[in-house]
């Protein structure tokens, strides 16, 4: 039969239109081996007809020459048109060398009659001018005549190459978070429905030196000390019972036998359908934390306890303000303010001395850390309402952190002022000389001419000498031989010959006492005698002993040595612990953030690759994703955002809270119109603060109002602030000596019980579950870190029937 070229209207009707028909009309297929359509066999029109009209992926092989036909949902699986149009109508095997060989006993099997299927089948192709990984889903069916003779076979196919590798890649991504769980130091586990313990990670292994099987076989309980494991598991069996988080500090069993203390948090898993998969716990070892602060409350104690008992004035100031942080009874006396300074400025107790240097001394030895020393000094001080003169032997020496950065000054002090007056009333009234020396409460005594002949002598100046008898008369070292020797000569003389005062505290002398020699230390004064003329006739000598004041100084500075050594030593591990816990917040902000984002990202690109195609479930689990992935997301930034807390380095500035309570409820704008929430305010006040932490505390309290309001009661929230009275703060911690505001957010909503008022504060800590009311946990301790970095705090009331009240108190001033 002779074969002519088909016409338009029977190409189009094969092609079924579109790109594709517009295609098919230009192809000569008269020129082909199965010739022109009209002469085509009716299954092979009626197979194109059905395939070209489909939306699927399709293509057909027909004869033995394997001619093949595609539709247009099939093209683009064929690159940027590297086989189009030319594959429409070539042989199979010309269009497909590249896997001809790897296809072709699949091909032999359908041309005996067995159809088969295909999932996600590797068949790399040459496309976009290279050969490609391609992965398939497809089915291969024999397509019979009327005498059940295979003639060709149609394959209905679909390209998943995307959607394997991107499971291959959060399979990857999987891999690298897992990678990094079993590097990290932090303890991690997880526990199933029914509380068997699935997974620890190496770090656990490191921390009790037993294997992960062990640990896998008998969980927690075994390696708990006996004196937690009771409270524990009462705790873990009520959050399991209500699958809430658990949060507990406990010791454990190490590998080297003792006890290490862990902080530890589980955070319950639950699937999209609300079912309870089981906890994932991370483990924190604090047991070097918890020693240190041990040892620093111990060293603080044993130091408090030896400035209280010296018997000399000392004190110990803290920070460039100078904040009293220790004293004893002898500088509270010397001062004469009472009891009452522990915790206030220096400059708050004693203000007379803001003209006297004083305050510049200290500053100086902050700021540069060199020791200030003072001797014979005029202090006035305002004793019983009266401004009056003392004198002061002083110190000011620095305090230094394990950095070698100064963080306080410790004062150290001997009063002088009888010893000052006595030499006073010695140059004031010549006449009155000796009666003044045999009365003064310090020993003094005249030495005439150059050989220091004792011309008077008081009985303290014989107490001293530890001499009974009277030795007027004769020259000092004929009658007190045992202070030869000592150096003495040679600086009498010089005051002599010279004329120069000389004056010295602390001075070791051997003298007579009744158990045989002995070592006493004196405060000295050696000031020329002068006649009427000016002309030196002699030594005025006025001596004090300080014997005791000098040995429980320098047990003090022994002990002071010690206790700072301690503290650095301390601050030190403080600072490892803390840098241990930075760098968690380093992996929460960096490392754990990148594979979280990698999820996300493929997961999405998954989801809209192949949402079409995805039964209920599948959906269900891709929403699982979505979800798990927002939820750990908001975690890490709270956590981020509480961690920022802790920096010193902002600025405090006068911030108007009303302002920020109209930005916050702009904020809130969306979620107040649709709940229809009232929020009433006036005249709050301005407040030295930190304008970002402002927002965030008040941005925290009104988002935890609109969140807990009562179902179906349009939320009411009371903003109102007033000045503290002294009773008000009698209740609190506060400083009495300062101003503060109580700012009070009230509402209506579903409030909290009474024993509940501590809890919330604290990090993590939920009294619902998230499937009742979403969030983290962080925002109200957000609230509370916030409070203390200002000098203030914050606390709670509340009840079911009349809401929540939150109180804020804030300093006027921060200085």
């Amino acid at each position: 039969m002779e074969r002519s070229t088909a016409t338009e209207t029977d190409l189009y009707f094969l092609s079924g239109g579109g790109e594709m028909g517009a295609l098919t009309r230009k192809y000569d297929w008269s020129k082909s081996i199965l010739g022109s359509p009209e002469y085509w066999p009716q299954n092979l029109k009626l197979t194109l007809s059905m395939m070209l009209s489909s939306k699927f992926p399709m293509f057909l092989w027909w004869g033995d020459d394997m001619i093949q036909f595609y539709n247009d949902a099939y093209r683009p699986s064929l690159g940027n048109n590297a086989k189009h149009p030319q594959a429409l109508g070539q042989k199979g095997e010309e269009c497909w060398p590249e896997i001809w060989e790897t296809i072709y006993p699949l091909i032999q099997d359908v041309r005996k009659g067995n159809a088969t299927w295909s999932e996600d089948q590797l068949i790399p192709i040459y496309r976009n001018g290279r050969l490609e990984d391609v992965y398939w889903t497809f089915g291969y069916s024999p397509i019979f005549n009327e005498e059940r003779k295979v003639e060709g076979i149609l394959v209905v196919c679909t390209e998943t190459t995307e959607k394997i590798l991107a499971q291959k890649r959060i399979q990857e991504s999987e891999q690298r978070f897992r990678t990094m769980a079993e590097g990290t130091d932090i303890l991690i586990a997880t526990s199933d429905e029914s509380s068997n313990a699935t997974y620890f990670n190496k770090a656990w292994s490191v921390l009790t030196g037993k294997p992960l099987s062990r640990l896998l076989e008998y969980g927690w309980v075994e390696i708990i000390h006996q004196d937690d494991r009771d409270k524990f598991l009462d705790l873990y069996k009520t959050s399991f019972a209500n699958k809430s988080e658990w949060r507990a500090e406990f010791r454990v069993i190490n590998a080297d036998g003792n006890y290490s203390v862990l902080l530890a948090k589980g955070i319950p898993r639950i699937q999209t359908n609300g079912e309870f998969e089981g906890y994932i716990s991370t483990s924190i070892d604090i047991t070097d934390r918890k020693q240190n602060e041990d040892r620093l409350v111990k060293s603080e104690e044993e130091t408090r306890s030896l400035v209280e008992s010296a018997p000399f004035p000392i004190g110990v100031y803290l920070g460039k303000e100078m904040r009293i942080k220790f004293v004893n009874q002898s500088i509270i006396d010397v001062w004469g303010k009472g009891n009452d300074v522990v915790g206030k400025l220096y400059s708050e107790v004693l203000p007379e001395l803001e003209n006297q240097s004083i305050y510049q001394q200290l500053d100086d030895v902050y700021e540069t850390g060199i020791p200030f020393h003072a001797k014979n000094q005029r202090v006035d001080l305002v004793v019983n309402g009266k401004l009056q003169a003392y004198y002061f032997n002083y110190s000011f020496t620095p305090l230094f952190d394990s950095t070698g950065k100064v963080y306080g000054v410790m004062n150290t002090a001997a009063e002088t002022t009888d010893l000052n007056r006595a030499l006073q009333r010695v140059e004031q009234s010549e006449s009155s000389l000796r009666q003044t020396i045999l009365q003064a409460p310090v020993a003094m005594c005249i030495l005439k001419e150059e050989d220091l002949k004792i011309e008077l002598a008081n009985e303290r100046m014989y107490e001293l000498w530890g001499k009974t008898d009277r030795i007027s008369g004769k020259p000092l070292f004929e009658g007190l031989p045992e202070a030869k020797n000592q150096g003495f000569e040679e600086l009498l003389k010089g005051v002599y010959h010279t004329g120069k005062a000389y004056v010295a505290e602390g001075i070791p002398a051997n003298l007579p006492r009744k158990h045989g020699i002995e070592t006493v230390y004196v405060n000295m004064i050696y000031a020329p005698y002068r006649e009427e003329n000016g002309v030196i006739s002699g030594i005025l000598v006025v001596a004090t002993d300080v014997t005791q004041q000098i040995i429980a100084h320098r047990g003090i500075e022994e002990v002071v040595a010690k206790r700072t050594k301690q503290l650095a030593e301390a601050n030190q591990e403080l600072q490892r612990s803390n840098a241990e816990l930075a760098q968690f917040a380093y992996i929460a902000s960096h490392d754990l953030q990148e594979p979280l984002r990698k999820i996300s990202t493929f997961t999405q690109m998954l989801e809209t690759r192949i949402m079409n195609s995805l039964d209920d479930q599948s959906k269900k689990y891709l929403s699982k994703i979505n979800s798990a992935s927002s939820r750990m997301n908001t975690l890490i930034r709270d956590v981020l955002s509480y961690s920022e807390l802790v920096k010193d380095s902002q600025v405090f500035k006068d911030v108007d809270l009303n302002q920020i309570v109209e930005n916050t409820i702009t904020d809130y704008e969306l979620l107040i119109e649709q709940k229809h929430a009232v929020i009433n305010y006036k005249n709050l006040p301005v407040v030295e603060a930190i304008p970002l932490q402002m927002s965030q505390l008040v941005g925290n309290i009104l988002g935890n109002s609109l969140k807990f309001a009562k179902k179906d009661v349009a939320p009411s929230i009371t903003i109102h602030a007033a000045l503290m009275t002294e009773e008000e703060k009698k209740n609190t911690n506060l400083e009495a000596s300062k101003e503060y505001y109580k700012i009070q957010f009230s509402d209506n909503g579903i409030g909290f019980k009474e024993e509940h008022a501590e809890q919330i504060f604290n990090i993590f800590q939920r009294l619902h579950r998230k499937s009742e009311y979403e969030g983290t946990g962080i925002g109200l301790a957000m609230c509370k870190k916030i409070a203390l970095n200002h000098h203030g705090d914050i606390n709670a009331k509340g009840t079911s029937e009349n809401g929540a009240v939150f109180n804020v108190y804030l300093p006027v001033k921060q200085s």
